[in-house]
């Protein structure tokens, strides 16, 4: 039909263009002055430090509320957007991929999806890091010694940030602990292969172990056992998709991993306490959708 609103079918990702990997500002937010943008994800790293004031945004469908002084990331790919409301003021950094090496980015994706935003008594050396990085990211220009150490500085605050949310999550202690090992190559194996594998014997297999000993481990460090987080990969998904596309619950059913829609409507529903259609117009505008 003429002038019929084109039918989203993907969450927008916003790409990084950044001259030099990265992009930083200082910033306040008052109710009405931010930036309205639509839910979306980033294909680079958001951190943000929090000086005073109280801000809310919404990753992965978790509502995050950090008040006074703290730190708090995003990570690629995950779907977030900020709310209008509260006062806030303090920096954003946005880095480039490559710029973030991988042991961060292992204690990254370990907190991802559960603790993103964490108070910070001393803020201090957080803040003279970000300076110094907002400076050489002035003075870089096309020299290759400077952009060397502005590489550097960013590096030694996201360590420092990693190292935060490392000893916040009581994994320092843990690391070395088997459980805790065996627990994290779980997860990670499990974002990587939820769409294709939905059956706990299949990580147990890749993982050489028996499902039993998987399951008693898994649930023993997490109080869940390994069906939950299948289970929960799948439908944080699976909310993404309903929140911020226009497909179908069949089409979202068959992006999800489920060859039968009916199947992945029950599911949905045993696990969100509604059914996906239910959960969409709580959600959204209905006068806009075309199911």
């Amino acid at each position: 039909m003429p002038g019929k609103q084109q039918k989203r079918k993907q969450v927008p990702t916003h790409k990084a263009h950044f001259g030099n990997g990265i992009e930083i500002k200082y910033t306040q937010i008052k109710p009405g002055t931010l930036e309205a943008l639509e839910p979306h994800r980033d294909d680079y790293f958001v951190f943000f430090l929090q000086d005073s004031g109280q801000m809310e945004l919404m990753i992965d469908f978790a509502l995050h509320s950090p008040k006074g002084k703290g730190i708090g990331f995003i990570a690629p790919g995950q779907v977030h957007h900020y709310l209008d409301n509260g006062t806030s003021q303090g920096w954003f950094l946005a880095v480039d991929i490559p710029l973030v090496q991988d042991t961060w980015r292992n204690i990254f994706e370990n907190a991802k999806g559960e603790q993103q935003c964490i108070p910070v008594d001393n803020i201090s050396p957080f803040t003279q890091c970000l300076q110094l990085v907002f400076q050489y990211d002035q003075l870089s220009g096309s020299d290759p010694l400077q952009r060397k150490v502005l590489h550097s500085l960013i590096d030694a605050y996201v360590g420092m940030v990693a190292a935060a949310f490392l000893q916040a999550s009581d994994s320092g202690r843990q690391q070395n602990d088997r459980a805790a090992i065996i627990t994290r190559l779980f997860k990670e194996l499990v974002k990587e292969h939820f769409l294709s594998l939905k059956s706990p014997a299949a990580y147990a297999e890749r993982m050489n172990l028996s499902l039993s000993y998987l399951n008693e481990v898994v649930k023993g460090h997490t109080g869940f056992p390994v069906s939950h987080w299948i289970q929960q990969e799948s439908l944080r998904e699976a909310k993404r998709l309903l929140y911020y596309t226009d497909l179908t619950t069949k089409e979202i059913a068959f992006r999800t991993g489920f060859e039968d829609h009916t199947y992945f409507t029950r599911v949905f529903r045993k696990l969100a306490g509604e059914t996906p259609l239910t959960f969409r117009a709580r959600y959204r505008d209905l006068s806009n959708l075309s199911l």
